[in-house]
């Protein structure tokens, strides 16, 4: 994935956030993810093993992205120390990204 669109990717996921439409973290997503809600999961490319054992377990979902961002850009983008793994549900948000890595 080139560098424009990694910042265009996080510029989406961040206006996802303003609409309270971004699932973040591990449990956030989990939950989405159980509502029974087509979730798009953006995992870090850094993640740990176990969690992406768990990630790859995760049914019915929009689509999986997994190396497209590390761990730290994820953290940087939404202000935090740690951040791997984030999930959006809106179908809107979804597509725009999915464009994105296509």
């Amino acid at each position: 994935m080139t560098e424009e669109n990694v910042r265009k990717m996080l510029a989406l996921m961040g206006l996802a956030r303003n609409a309270g439409r971004l699932a973040i973290g591990f449990s956030a997503v989990e939950q989405e993810v159980r509502g029974n809600r087509k979730v798009l999961v953006v995992a870090a490319s850094d993640m740990g093993g176990s969690q992406k054992s768990k990630v790859n377990r995760f049914e019915n979902l929009a689509g999986l992205i997994d190396d497209a961002l590390t761990s730290e850009q994820m953290a940087e983008a939404f202000g935090r120390n740690k951040l791997a793994i984030v999930g959006l549900s809106d179908p809107g948000f979804v597509k725009g990204i999915k464009k994105l890595i296509d």
